[in-house]
């Protein structure tokens, strides 16, 4: 019964989006305020996050550094490596240097989300 409810938590916990996914991320690391298995089921909230879709995540990268990552990367990886409630990373090999560099991207309307969400929470 518990596994169960936790696993319902950890659903939960994930369709209301990154305000309560980092909330969820602070629980699992405190027993003391929750129930052992209930946080041990939201420790998948950790490193389980969904990615959202790579061509978005290359679209948001190339308009916000106005760049072409062809123009930028020798190499750059088709999918995200890691994948976070408020962002992911890609792996890429910079062009001018050839050095290995962690493109970090931020989840579409990440902030507009935790905006609202911490809007609501004052009621």
């Amino acid at each position: 019964m518990v596994d169960r409810r936790s696993e319902e938590l950890l659903q939960l916990v994930t369709r209301l989006g990154v305000t309560a996914i980092k909330v969820g991320q602070v629980l699992s690391i405190r027993p003391d305020l929750l129930p052992a298995p209930y946080a041990k089921g939201l420790e998948k909230l950790q490193d389980s996050v969904q990615p959202f879709p790579a061509a978005l995540g290359r679209e948001i990268i190339e308009r916000e550094l106005s760049i072409r990552i062809e123009d930028v990367f020798s190499a750059f990886s088709a999918e995200p490596v890691a994948a976070a409630s408020i962002g992911q990373v890609y792996r890429g090999t910079l062009r001018a240097s050839g050095e290995e560099v962690a493109i970090k991207v931020q989840r579409p309307s990440v902030l507009h989300d935790v905006a609202l969400d911490l809007f609501m929470l004052r009621f």
